[in-house]
């Protein structure tokens, strides 16, 4: 089959998926948000900033047939801060035994990348607020960090990559924005609270003493400011919240926000809300796309980062393709207490604030427009009224619940999930 199948979601949860959207088609894209601050990306933004590149390093790395390349890129540096350091030297030095596994002439290859990171840390080394952490950093996003900066594009930087990896070529790894700068986002609860920045909204850092502050886009108030008037660079403002290291934290946190999402925005330095347009690419796939899946995952923080974009909204409208809801099995700290028409409801409000002219108008559009299916799990954990939602127009599939893995987890039986999908795209 060959029909133009677009998957719009984040990193870890959808990759459970991945072999099988391949099965559906050989022509698919992966539609990722930028807007990923926490862990080891953390210090790739505090000190060289860009975008931030875990989701699609995630999503690469599970796309890659070869084994050794598979393993370097998504190894991590040891914990231990020094260990870390000395196994980054290794690698970079081309002694590690992690190349065993990669061909001569692409280990000097991929080390051309690494060595010209590596090169971008030491210049930023000369200010002590830019020192970078090494550990448990990602060799992949070091990777696609060193192809991005020597190429000057994320798009093309994405497309080397899977180029060198010999990953399908009919398959598309898309960033929602194609930038060189940094872009957050953040959530408005219903009481009027404001929590900025991705990492703080779904997994918060784990609260040790330590906060990294100062960076190419940050100032160091906490570890005195005197330190910054002696360094020669001029360092921009930051706004606090996006100040405390995200580079530890956990995704076991499951205790719900204060309150729920209203929605959410992306921000400038300053916490002032901005407007940005979508990747060119992003609205090329979608427009031309016979399917659109909004995937399993973070609804607020990897979903409708993308949603929101201008021309995301009006491409989704115009396309005359089917679009599917893969709701999740279970609430998590951003969707706790949330139904799935409620999910229904944030994903037509994303696109309709996406749908917003320079003139402060909106195009109206109806729920169908954005959604024809809702493929749900039997005996999930969120509430599916199938009547209420047949009334919207939406067709609501039932799929079994994998029953192999325990009655606590809730996950798709891939199987059922598969054969209605193919009967969708047929």
């Amino acid at each position: 089959m060959n029909e133009e199948i677009v998957v719009i979601s984040g990193g870890t949860a959808t990759n459970s998926l991945v072999s099988l959207f391949q099965s559906l088609s050989s022509n698919i894209s992966f539609v990722l948000p930028i807007s990923d601050n926490g862990g080891s990306t953390s210090e790739i933004l505090r000190v060289l900033g860009g975008p931030a590149i875990g989701d699609i390093r995630s999503r690469i790395t599970r796309l890659i047939p070869d084994e050794g390349f598979k393993t370097l890129l998504s190894h991590r540096l040891s914990e231990d801060p020094q260990e870390a350091k000395d196994e980054w030297t290794l690698i970079v030095e081309g002694t590690h035994e992690i190349w065993n596994g990669i061909e001569p002439q692409c280990k000097e290859m991929v080390r051309s990348f690494l060595i010209h990171v590596h090169m971008e840390l030491l210049k930023k080394s000369r200010n002590p607020a830019t020192n970078f952490r090494f550990e448990l950093a990602s060799v992949g996003n070091m990777l696609l960090t060193g192809a991005r900066l020597f190429v000057g594009s994320l798009d093309s930087a994405i497309e080397l990559i899977l180029r060198m990896t010999r990953i399908d070529p009919g398959v598309k790894v898309v960033p929602c924005l194609n930038t060189n700068y940094t872009y957050h986002i953040s959530a408005r609860l219903n009481n009027g609270d404001v929590i900025t920045g991705q990492s703080q909204i779904s997994h918060p850092h784990e609260h040790d003493s330590e906060q990294v502050l100062g960076s190419t886009t940050s100032v160091n108030f906490h570890n005195g400011l005197d330190d910054l008037l002696n360094q020669d660079e001029d360092i921009p403002y930051q706004h606090p919240d996006l100040l405390i290291s995200q580079l530890k934290f956990s995704k076991e946190v499951s205790e719900p926000l204060k309150s729920p999402i209203e929605r959410i925005f992306y921000i400038n330095q300053y916490g002032e809300e901005i407007h940005p347009r979508a990747n060119s690419r992003t609205l090329k796939v979608l427009g031309e796309s016979s399917l659109i899946v909004y995937s399993i995952g973070s609804l607020m923080t990897s979903i409708i980062p993308v949603l929101i974009l201008q021309g995301i909204g009006q491409t989704i409208c115009q396309s005359s393709s089917k679009k599917v809801l893969l709701l999740n099995g279970n609430l998590d700290r951003e969707t706790f207490g949330m139904s799935a028409y409620d999910f229904i409801q944030m994903v037509y409000k994303a696109l309709k604030y996406s749908n917003v002219g320079s003139n402060g108008s909106a195009q109206k559009f109806v729920v169908t427009d954005i959604l024809t299916h809702l493929f749900y799990m039997e005996n999930s954990e969120i509430k599916v009224d199938v009547e209420l939602i047949s009334a919207l127009g939406v067709e609501c599939v039932s799929i079994t619940r994998d029953t192999t893995l325990g009655d606590d987890l809730h996950f798709y039986n891939l199987d059922d999930l598969q054969k209605e999908l193919v009967h969708l795209v047929n």
